[in-house]
Order: C-alpha cells, then structure tokens, then sequence
C-alpha cells in the first residue's frame, strides 16, 4: 500500500510541477509569439482569431509597423477594408520603409469605385513612394499607372507602365493598358 502511495504522491508532484511549468511558459510568451500566431491564423483564415492574437502582440509591443501591417491583412481578408486602410496607415506612421503597407492602402482606394480624386492622389503618392523605396516593384509601377490614369495624367501612366514594361517585358496587363492610353488617350 505504501508503494501505491508513494507513485501517487510522486504523480501529484508532477502534474503540480507540469501546471507550473505550463504557466510560466504562458507567462514568458513575447510579441513575436502572438505576431506569428495571428499570421498563422489569418493563413488558415481564422480573421478572428487572428485579430485577438495580433491585439495581444500589441498589448506586448505597442509601436511594431509589422502588427499593424499584419492586423491590416486580417482586416483586409475579412471583408473590412476601413479597419485594414487604418492599420496599413498606422504601419506607415511608425515605418516610413513600410513598402507593402503604401501599396496595399492605395489598392484600397483604386478598388474603391467611389473613391474622389483626392484619394486617388493620395494613392498615386503611396505608390510613387513604393516605387521609391523598391524601384523593382513591378506591380506597384503597373498601379501607378491606374491611378494616373485615373486622374487623366496619360504621359505619368505611360511612364510608369514603360517602367513596369522595362522590369517586366511579357507584362500582359501593361502591355494591354498601355496599348489603351495610347490608342485612346495619346492619338
């Protein structure tokens, strides 16, 4: 009897000890931990879950341009685009080198039918800053040339698309835009 005692005790000790052990790891858990959960789940399509770990990874460091960037596709996935447009502008504020966040705030508003020329301006200046940061950026030349397009600046279109053209010779979508202004807009 006092053998099956004795294991008993022991066992208790163990699952004392594990709890403990359990607790401080939950207790040590950084920013990055809960940064990569909540990219984990917007992966898996999990926006809620994703959003609660993100905003836990904000509780823990407040002034991370990635978070915001990372709550801002959340948000994006979704469905809500005035939380992601917000986030995408919060990570720009605390990371001026945030290339991604100015290109995915301006698809925000090229894609937005209602948006007025003021916004599509503030577009146009997102994308000419991605550009700047990563002159390779193929994709943000090609959008550049919308929102130019848009506010009736054909040549600046022209321009940015002979610049995607440049990176990206096969460029289908360029091609076809360019193709467009020329014929439609430039005669």
């Amino acid at each position: 009897m006092r053998k099956k005692s004795f294991c008993l005790e022991f066992f208790r000790v163990v699952i004392s000890d594990f709890f403990v052990y359990i607790q401080v790891m939950e207790e040590n858990k950084d920013y990055k931990y809960y940064l990569d959960l909540g990219i984990t789940e917007t992966n898996k399509g999990n926006f809620d879950e994703a959003l609660v770990a993100l905003d836990k990874a904000l509780e823990l460091n407040p002034t991370s341009a990635l978070i915001y960037f990372s709550k801002a596709a959340a948000f994006f996935s979704k469905g809500d685009v005035e939380s992601a447009y917000d986030n995408f502008s919060k990570s720009i504020e605390l990371d001026k080198n945030m290339i991604d966040a100015y290109y995915n705030r301006a698809l925000i508003v090229l894609s937005n039918k209602q948006s007025d020329k003021d916004a599509i301006k503030t577009a146009e200046a997102d994308l000419a800053k991605a550009v700047e940061l990563d002159a390779k950026f193929v994709d943000a030349y090609y959008y550049l040339a919308v929102a130019r397009m848009k506010l009736e600046d054909y040549k600046g279109a022209v321009e940015a698309l002979d610049k995607s053209l440049e990176l990206e010779p096969e460029g289908v979508y360029s091609k076809a835009l360019k193709k467009l202004l020329l014929q439609k807009y430039l005669r």
